[in-house]
């Protein structure tokens, strides 16, 4: 069943995204996404952050910001 753009109705084609389908207008470029789907992309892409997260060096905070000096310096 072939999908029609609601906004300028052009066709829509599917992709497949993290296990979401995602429908794209080929002519508007816009992004349609069925109930629960933002959500699920959100999931996925805080997934991919936790796992390619950069570990903090030991001795510098979080943010790149450079200790505090000393006390008493």
């Amino acid at each position: 069943m072939q999908l029609t753009c609601p906004k300028c109705h052009g066709d829509m084609r599917q992709y497949e995204r993290s296990g979401v389908v995602i429908d794209q207008c080929t002519e508007c470029r816009g992004i349609f996404l069925d109930r629960g789907e933002l959500e699920k992309l959100f999931e996925a892409e805080a997934n991919w952050n936790r796992q390619h997260a950069a570990p903090a060096q030991a001795g510098q905070p979080a943010g790149g910001y450079p200790p505090p000096p000393p006390p008493g310096a």
